[in-house]
């Protein structure tokens, strides 16, 4: 009889103590969330809202299109900053792309800085801009032109850089079809261009 008191004692506590912990956590959770104040944590996440109603922005963009003769232009930026007055007019930063032709002959390029202007039908990159030809090209220059309706790269400002015969160094280079042969895609210098001739046992390995 004493160990059946003392166990209903027990459960008659229990009935007791367990509802006050309950209101007791309850009230800890609500004074918890009345602390938090909302606009402290607006200001301390890491997205500028502000700067983002003023300008249009985007994280890791990706553009794509094919020209008339069917090369393919994809273009990948870590961010994009939109005109919304200027239709589909785009900053871009950071920028890489390839041009890869119908036929399968890759270029590939990358650049700091860049503008695709979907009027004008150009994307102009600037900064460090680096230019790989399937010709076997690795070079480097100011500014690079892609035309997007059609198969055409335009760069300027100190081409330079390596090719299958040597050293290369130009005022201008042109990627785009062959007229004899629209299979093909030709690569041309253009403006005092300078070759330094390297014999192939000269040549570094890859």
């Amino acid at each position: 009889m004493p160990a059946r008191d003392a166990y209903s004692k027990v459960i008659g506590l229990l009935k007791i103590v367990l509802p006050l912990a309950a209101l007791g956590l309850l009230s800890t959770v609500f004074l918890v969330s009345r602390s938090i104040d909302p606009d402290q944590a607006v200001a301390m996440a890491p997205v500028d809202i502000d700067a983002l109603v003023r300008e249009p922005r985007i994280s890791q963009a990706r553009f794509a299109g094919v020209t008339d003769e069917g090369a393919a232009l994809t273009v990948l930026a870590e961010s994009a900053r939109a005109d919304p007055d200027r239709g589909l007019n785009v900053t871009l930063s950071l920028l890489t792309g390839t041009l890869e032709t119908a036929q399968g002959q890759p270029a590939s390029f990358r650049a700091d800085e860049g503008r695709l202007d979907e009027a004008a039908g150009t994307l102009l990159m600037h900064g460090d801009v680096h230019l790989r030809s399937e010709q076997g090209y690795d070079l480097r220059m100011d500014a690079l032109r892609a035309r997007l309706d059609r198969t055409h790269v335009h760069g300027w400002g100190d081409v330079h850089g390596d090719g299958p015969a040597g050293t290369v160094r130009a005022e201008g280079v042109v990627l785009r079809p062959s007229e004899s042969d629209e299979r093909s895609t030709l690569l041309v210098f253009t403006g005092n261009v300078r070759l330094i001739y390297t014999p192939p046992d000269r040549r570094e390995q890859p």
